[in-house]
């Protein structure tokens, strides 16, 4: 009785650790994938503790590191295959956290003996178009593979075509800013850029190992699906690379707006300096104890001051004409 009451607890263990909020198994149900105890068609974690991480290593029997490396933000994207012939895809993918993107790595692992697919990622992502749609039930497993590298590649593209709209915007108010914040924002595009042109680099390559793995395993139909990935791939590592120049450009352009209306600044400033010392002179010399043009004058005040004015006018119109203000 004992024994068999000790039974149940385990079960009911076992069940609540794959119902937990970390970890969700669903079973292929009608074309659809449906959250089950029980299903092990695919299983997605997501911010998985080292406890978990490891109930998952020694249930379908693959490194503890196939999805512990996406604890560590800095991992580089690789393409693994162990003694059981558990197949890791780790990659990486944007995600948008105070105003900047940044790049995570995600896991995504392929258990030939329980024809499972296990995802892992260490921030919220919406897999709602990897949850919600039909597969074919022949090929699911190659399905939905290809549907989660494709979508969360594909989030490269959405965001680069964001950022092009955003920079557009900043290149409009670039002539007329003097802001902090629109250098801040040039900072921050650059920072995740240059995160994005390392990860699609790194991603590539796994996507040429994958495909040649593929290709050797007589998996071509699936090896030209990849490709696709790989096309889209490389477009947004080469529009990285191309908004990166741009923002280079941007970034001295807009150096140079602040230098030149800071020199206009000083200039009028120099400017109006000059025609203020004009007064200042004449006063200066009507203060020295000597005698001076118009002292025995009763209006001799009022003459300086309209000569002082004449003068400083005089000149400020020709400083004008100049263009010197």
């Amino acid at each position: 009785m004992r024994q068999m009451k000790k039974q149940q607890k385990f079960k009911i263990k076992k069940a609540m650790c794959y119902n937990c909020p970390m970890i969700t198994n669903y079973k292929l149900e009608h074309n659809m994938l449906v959250a089950s105890v029980d299903g092990i068609d695919f299983t997605l974690v997501t911010k998985p503790t080292k406890e978990e991480i490891g109930h998952l290593s020694s249930t379908y029997h693959f490194p503890f590191d196939y999805i512990a490396g996406i604890l560590d933000d800095d991992e580089n994207a690789r393409f693994e295959m162990d003694k059981h012939h558990n197949l890791l895809l780790l990659l990486q993918y944007p995600c948008i956290e105070d105003e900047a993107a940044e790049v995570y790595p995600f896991s995504l692992i392929v258990n030939p003996k329980k024809k499972a697919v296990i995802l892992s990622l260490n921030r919220d992502y919406d897999l709602s178009p990897i949850l919600t749609r039909h597969y074919d039930a022949s090929r699911y497993h190659h399905e939905l593979i290809f549907q989660i590298m494709s979508t969360l590649g594909r989030s490269f593209n959405n965001y680069l075509s964001q950022h092009r709209k955003r920079m557009k915007v900043i290149e409009k108010d670039l002539a007329l800013s003097q802001e902090n914040a629109q250098i801040m924002e040039i900072i921050r595009s650059q920072k995740s850029l240059i995160y994005f042109e390392a990860a699609l680099e790194d991603n590539i390559e796994v996507y040429q190992t994958l495909m040649t793995y593929l290709r050797d395993h007589n998996e071509q139909e699936f090896s030209d699906r990849v490709f696709d990935i790989y096309v889209e791939a490389d477009q947004a590592l080469t529009t990285t690379e191309i908004q990166l120049k741009l923002l280079e450009n941007l970034s001295d352009l807009f150096s140079n707006i602040v230098s030149n209306n800071l020199n206009i600044i000083m200039k009028i400033m120099t400017s109006a300096t000059f025609i203020m010392t004009i007064p200042a002179i004449i006063a200066g010399l009507y203060g020295m104890n000597v005698k001076l043009p118009f002292q025995n004058i009763p209006y001799a005040f009022w003459l300086i001051m309209v000569g002082a004015t004449l003068i400083s006018w005089l000149v400020f119109r020709i400083m004008w004409r100049k263009r010197m203000f």
